[in-house]
């Protein structure tokens, strides 16, 4: 390859970690902080590498922070293969080589308390050489971040993908009822879902899971009254468990209780209903790089020994 006449003077791999790190992230802030570094910088290499390129890498949000541009996104790719690669030839120098590299991945944010502990520790183990970083997204968040490939992996579920979107099952689950412990479902071992027919109903403030919930509850005749619409999973237990309304829900946590310490029932649903499935997902470009094989084995099997 013929080097004499190509100008890689402008461009360095602190300034490609630097981008990749906010890309990931999203937040030029954040990603100083979590490389060690200033904001400043973060900036100033952002400004650099715009410079040689002679266009923007990044769109601007005023208070929220930035995003790539179609091109950004582009050279972000290139960037993350250069780095892994110069990671892995540098890992040649250790007695037992290990396969390193960065992947980033989103997880729809009712599902990461009970997940991704468990698999960061996995992972640990398994692909020591491998840094993960992670995002707590909404059920459209999630999506979006693979879509965009702000993240290479995204845990979700099944609520529809697009063409270029490659899915992979961790598992299936039942949708259950969640009440009070004094409600009138509570004693029972089923409810049918017409029976939450003018039931007051808490909904997470999520769009694409309150459209699941309400078309299932309309396609079995039931019209409840939505009490609340709550940000997280852990307040609509909350709201249950203080007797507000009852709410249908995939995630079941281990614990009993809510955060105020009250009991909650999980109740199984009569009807026949097809399972939900929690899915690993990714773009069929990514792989491409040559970690991601690797990663998605391995964070498969992390998910599913949970």
């Amino acid at each position: 390859m013929d080097s004499q006449n190509q100008d890689f003077r402008s461009l360095t791999l602190r300034q490609m970690a630097y981008a990749v790190a906010a890309g990931d992230v999203g937040n030029v802030t954040e990603a100083g902080r979590r490389l060690g570094v200033s904001q400043p910088s973060i900036s100033a290499a952002l400004a650099g590498l715009e410079a040689h390129y002679g266009q923007p890498l990044f769109v601007r949000l005023p208070g929220q922070g930035v995003q790539p541009t179609g091109f950004g996104a582009d050279v972000l790719r290139q960037m993350k293969v250069i780095l892994e690669q110069v990671d892995q030839t540098s890992a040649m120098a250790r007695p037992q080589p290990t396969e390193t590299g960065v992947v980033t991945l989103a997880c729809y944010d009712a599902l990461a308390p009970y997940l991704l502990p468990g698999l960061l520790r996995r992972l640990r183990t398994s692909m020591p050489g491998l840094t993960v970083r992670f995002t707590e997204a909404s059920l459209d968040g999630v999506s979006d971040s693979v879509m965009r490939e702000t993240s290479e992996f995204g845990v979700t579920y099944d609520l529809g993908t697009p063409d270029e979107i490659v899915v992979r099952t961790v598992y299936q689950l039942q949708p259950r009822v969640i009440c009070a412990a004094d409600h009138a479902f509570a004693s029972r071992p089923s409810v049918a879902l017409s029976e939450l027919h003018d039931e007051h109903l808490i909904l997470l403030d999520q769009p694409m899971s309150a459209q699941y919930v309400l078309g299932m509850l309309r396609a079995s005749g039931a019209t409840p009254t939505v009490t609340a619409r709550v940000k997280g999973f852990e307040l609509q237990r909350a709201f249950v468990a203080n007797g507000l309304g009852v709410a249908v829900t995939h995630t079941i946590p281990h614990a009993s209780t809510s955060y105020d310490g009250l009991p909650l029932k999980s109740v199984a649903i009569s009807d026949d209903l097809p399972a939900q499935r929690v899915l690993l997902i990714r773009q069929k470009r990514q792989s491409a790089r040559a970690i991601i094989a690797r990663a998605e084995s391995e964070i498969l099997k992390a998910l599913r020994a949970d």
